[in-house]
């Protein structure tokens, strides 16, 4: 084949190639438009959707955002998360609580207490950087109380947590709780209904047991049914497991 008419042939292949070029790209359709990202929105975090700006990535910050978000309990001045540190951190009720074993009134935490751990873990976290201004200020966190007793009632914590009482059977199920708040609801009932429950091996220091050592004198004769101090409850005294006299709690 000659060297013309080879470039006829080539010529003409070349110009059919471009008509099924032409035809396929116009039954496709134009093809979409690309969105251009814009280069600002990429360097400013404010530009960006909130929810991606807010999406906690790590365990602690999914603690923080659920403490913050609960809809139960005061509101606290740090958000901190009693399920993240008591389930996944199992750290024990007394390690922060210390001495409420021995105490009239449940011990809150001393600031100390909080960075022990927080000097060093967290520091990239803000509720933490929080924490570590009130040291620097030589301040205490101002925690919302949450359980509050009537000025007439009078309850120790020590000789419930001696019988062997765990803390959830009147804090309830704090290791599931994101932010505390008042599980029961300390009434009187309430109270008593603990305090008329059957004796249990395992209680040190009852009515109960001390009945079973030191018998109580028979009650004497004519002494009011009904008072202050009811005929029945000296009736009832040692049946019971704990105290079910008026000055046991009001004194």
């Amino acid at each position: 084949m000659s060297n013309a008419k080879r470039l006829t042939t080539g010529a003409t292949l070349g110009v059919m190639a471009l008509a099924v070029v032409g035809w396929v790209s116009l039954k496709a359709g134009p093809e979409p438009a690309v969105a251009q990202e814009d280069p600002a929105a990429q360097e400013d975090p404010a530009a960006q959707p909130a929810a991606e700006q807010a999406a906690p990535q790590t365990p602690a910050e999914v603690a923080i955002a659920a403490a913050e978000n609960a809809d139960r309990g005061p509101a606290q001045p740090i958000p901190f998360n009693h399920a993240f540190h008591v389930t996944d951190l199992a750290i024990s009720c007394n390690y922060c609580h210390t001495g409420t074993e021995r105490s009239k009134v449940a011990v809150m935490p001393a600031l100390s207490v909080c960075l022990g751990c927080h000097r060093v873990v967290g520091g990239g976290l803000g509720p933490i950087q929080e924490l570590r201004a009130y040291g620097e200020r030589g301040e205490a966190v101002p925690w919302e109380r949450v359980y509050k007793l009537p000025e007439f009632v009078q309850f120790y914590h020590a000789p419930h947590i001696r019988n062997g009482l765990e803390c959830e059977e009147c804090h309830g199920p704090v290791e599931e709780m994101d932010r505390i708040y008042q599980w029961s609801s300390l009434q009187m009932g309430w109270c008593l209904e603990c305090h008329r429950g059957v004796p249990e091996e395992t209680d040190v220091a009852t009515d109960y047991l001390l009945n079973q050592e030191y018998r109580h004198l028979p009650t004497p004769e004519g002494r009011q049914p009904t008072g202050l101090y009811p005929y029945a409850i000296g009736e009832e005294y040692g049946e019971s497991r704990a105290p079910i006299d008026c000055l046991a709690c009001h004194y």
